[in-house]
């Protein structure tokens, strides 16, 4: 860090690698999240306020300019759940910044007040089993990116996890057995084991066996092109290659699909085969159950649905009486006083 840098530019320095990563413990791409909350703050401190970031100080980070800048993210067409993510960013930094410069307790205590704005509830997406069987199938596994990225899109579902804890799968993570498990890296560095099926296990099998030899235990389990660990692009594009050629045969098919959806749709499949929810917490990884309702308030939903879509073929009665025509009763509510 050049010793000219501002108070401001030091703090994000030893915000980001040492108080994040050494002091509170977080994960790396925790860290990422909020580098690249900072990273937009600092591009619209100089492209839209005009201002050079060497004469920006700590003393400007306050609650004038937060606000400032979420009227200005949301208008560039982010959403609430996202606003409120770097939202959140922000007061983690004015925290620490507290820390550093006692001085500006109270206008960085003011960005700590800051009100999240209410969320809706999202609509979750999600594939039939049908739809599933279709987009995890398409792969060919007669060619070695085919195999690959059948074994991707099968791990997805199988295991219910996050599109980073596939990424950051390692050949030692996976144990196959009679009772086959991977083990996954979750938020927080938390880890947990996932019991995979006995398919999904074959397919695993064959696939270090024909592909992966000579791998070490920390090599990535899935890879890109290029033999080095997959990202997120990498796995989003694997989801729209093959959604892509179903829908060519298929328009029924969803035209969008993001990288979530195997997730969702393994956690509404689990729903509706009875499986408690409790379970489906533990399996998906999320801390609070409260989470892991989203699916039960789908499943409400398309329960209701197919009852009324039913309904008309269970009770044909749909062309009622006109009960107005009933002089007899109209006589009889007209007597009462």
């Amino acid at each position: 860090m050049n010793t000219n840098s501002t108070d401001f530019a030091k703090a994000v320095s030893s915000f980001l690698t040492d108080y994040l990563p050494l002091q509170r413990n977080y994960s790396n791409n925790t860290i990422l999240s909020y580098r690249d909350t900072l990273k937009l703050l600092i591009r619209y401190i100089v492209e839209i306020k005009g201002i050079r970031i060497q004469n920006f100080q700590l003393k400007d980070y306050n609650r004038d300019l937060i606000i400032e800048f979420l009227e200005w993210y949301r208008k560039q067409g982010a959403k609430s759940t996202t606003a409120n993510q770097r939202l959140a960013a922000f007061k983690a930094f004015a925290e620490y910044a507290q820390l550093e410069s006692i001085e500006l307790i109270s206008p960085l205590l003011e960005i700590s007040g800051i009100k999240s704005k209410k969320a809706f509830s999202r609509e979750i997406s999600f594939l039939s089993v049908e739809q599933t069987s279709k987009l995890i199938n398409k792969p060919d596994i007669h060619t070695t990116t085919g195999f690959r990225h059948r074994v991707a899109l099968t791990l997805l579902y199988d295991s219910g996890c996050r599109v980073q804890e596939l990424c950051d799968l390692t050949i030692s993570d996976i144990f196959i057995s009679e009772q086959s498990t991977v083990r996954l890296h979750g938020k927080g560095n938390k880890t947990r084991t996932i019991i995979i099926s006995n398919e999904t296990a074959k397919l695993i099998k064959e696939y270090l066996e024909r592909y992966c030899r000579g791998w070490l235990p920390d090599h990535p389990l899935v890879t890109n092109r290029y033999n080095h660990k997959i990202d997120r692009d990498g796995v989003g594009y694997i989801l729209k290659k093959y959604s892509d050629q179903i829908r060519i045969m298929d328009s029924t098919f969803p035209s969008k699909i993001h990288c979530h959806v195997l997730r969702h749709s393994k956690a509404m499949h689990m729903l509706e085969a009875g499986i408690n929810i409790v379970y489906i917490r533990d399996f998906l990884g999320h801390e609070d159950i409260s989470t892991t309702m989203i699916y039960v308030r789908a499943d409400n939903r398309l329960k209701n649905e197919a009852i009324n879509k039913l309904a008309p073929k269970i009770t044909d009665e749909t062309n009622l009486p006109d009960w107005s025509k009933d002089k007899d009763l109209m006589a009889f509510l007209n007597s009462l006083k």
